[in-house]
């Protein structure tokens, strides 16, 4: 039995603290920056570490590890909540929009085997919209978090350049063979 997934936006968790922490991000000219991991667009992030001072702070440095780019704009979304069926637990993963500052070159993940580095593209909010609407799992609660993401982005002024409608492949998936 699959995990069960319930977005919460404009929320907090009343009962326990955040494992997880993910964001949509936007860059100045209106284009989303997707991770691809096993062929799949997903949204970047990762496990809290106890070192983690604040929410920021822990997607910084996932953003770091997992795609080597580097944000100055972050505002929280909600959280989704993770409950796996058979044992019951929950845990609550941290959804936030955040602004691109800096891209660097790709690198592996220090925390995946087999030099495992992150397929990166910049591309326009539609076709992002419709490669994270396939990611099996999350697909509902992506579409959602998108809408809520560019809104916020908006308001806050994250957007300095006219929309950039061209897809960009910043690199390819690789990792070594097992």
């Amino acid at each position: 039995m699959e995990a069960e997934y319930k977005l919460f936006l404009n929320a907090r968790p009343e009962h326990g603290d955040f494992s997880r922490i993910h964001a949509i991000l936007l860059t100045d000219d209106q284009r989303m920056l997707l991770r691809y991991k096993n062929g799949e667009a997903r949204i970047t992030g990762g496990r809290i570490d106890a070192g983690d001072k604040d929410l920021v702070t822990a997607l910084k440095r996932e953003l770091r590890e997992e795609i080597n780019c580097e944000i100055d704009k972050c505002d929280y979304l909600g959280y989704l909540e993770a409950i796996e069926p058979e044992s019951g637990e929950v845990e609550y993963w941290a959804r936030m929009v955040a602004r691109v500052s800096k891209i660097g070159m790709p690198k592996p993940d220090p925390d995946r085997a087999r030099n495992w580095i992150y397929g990166r593209a910049l591309v326009p909010r539609e076709q992002a919209t419709l490669e994270l609407a396939q990611a099996s799992k999350f697909a509902k609660t992506n579409l959602e978090l998108i809408d809520l993401a560019y809104r916020v982005a908006a308001e806050k002024h994250y957007f300095t350049e006219k929309a950039n409608n061209t897809s960009e492949t910043l690199n390819p998936e690789s990792r070594d063979p097992a």
